[in-house]
């Protein structure tokens, strides 16, 4: 008896480690214009502002604008062997990570002014802030955790049913999860950052531009909190979306 009850206990785990995460349904809050020709890599709201790093060697900037009218504040240009990546708001500071030069850059949200560098190991695609940590995404299936002085703390495997979920992009750190853009698809998905669990997923082909070009990925997730949305775009897109997600403990 104890065995046949070891045995359904073991099925149960393999059946619950199987499930796929929950989809979610969307409502478009609002559409506006974005720049089509920024290759957007890093896109975070800080108080009345958005801040947008965009790639490319030789094209690389940084960007503020308000948030309430998209209307341009700043702009900074980045080094020409810049290539920049994903970036996150820490205090009155932000943190923006490179491609392949594995250093990071630390700039004034003020004035958008590099007032120092950091290093890490290998290549840098997402970044954003939990609590005290700061959380970043390689392209792999596997999220790094740091602290504010960018020192190692821990690794965590992305996992959920029967996929790898691999090619994590642009992070956005907002109601408890961490939320990423799958590099070449229209996906975006929930993780659990103490358990690596996906919990839920997102695809967002309906609100795709068409006409766009294959690089044209969708990248780009930023929490609006006094909306309750998130503003979503993409690389090269020429709108920017915000979304209602309708969470399972969502009044909608």
């Amino acid at each position: 008896m104890r065995l046949c009850l070891a045995l359904i206990s073991l099925c149960q785990l393999v059946v619950l480690a199987q499930v796929q995460a929950q989809p979610l349904d969307f409502t478009v809050l609002e559409q506006r214009a974005h720049d089509p020709n920024s290759f957007t890599q890093g896109w975070e709201i800080g108080g009345p502002h958005i801040f947008e790093s965009s790639g490319l060697y030789g094209k690389s900037f940084i960007r503020k604008s308000e948030l309430a009218s998209a209307e341009l504040v700043a702009q900074r240009a980045l080094p020409q062997n810049w290539f920049a990546e994903g970036l996150t708001l820490v205090g009155k500071h932000i943190y923006l990570l490179s491609w392949r030069q594995q250093r990071g850059m630390v700039l004034n949200q003020s004035d958008l002014k590099a007032i120092a560098q950091f290093p890490y190991r290998g290549e840098g695609w997402g970044l954003c802030q939990m609590g005290q940590e700061l959380v970043m995404s390689n392209g792999s299936d596997a999220l790094q955790f740091f602290d504010r002085r960018f020192k190692p703390l821990r690794k965590l495997k992305v996992h959920g049913g029967k996929r790898r979920w691999r090619h994590l992009n642009e992070l956005e750190c907002a109601q408890g999860l961490v939320w990423a853009n799958i590099w070449l698809t229209n996906e975006i998905i929930a993780i659990d950052p103490a358990s690596g669990e996906v919990k839920h997923q997102v695809d967002i082909s309906s609100i795709v531009p068409k006409g766009i070009s294959r690089d044209a990925v969708a990248n780009g997730i930023a929490y609006d909190r006094e909306k309750d949305a998130y503003w979503v775009t993409g690389k090269f897109w020429p709108k920017q979306f915000l979304l209602r997600l309708h969470l399972p403990d969502s009044a909608d």
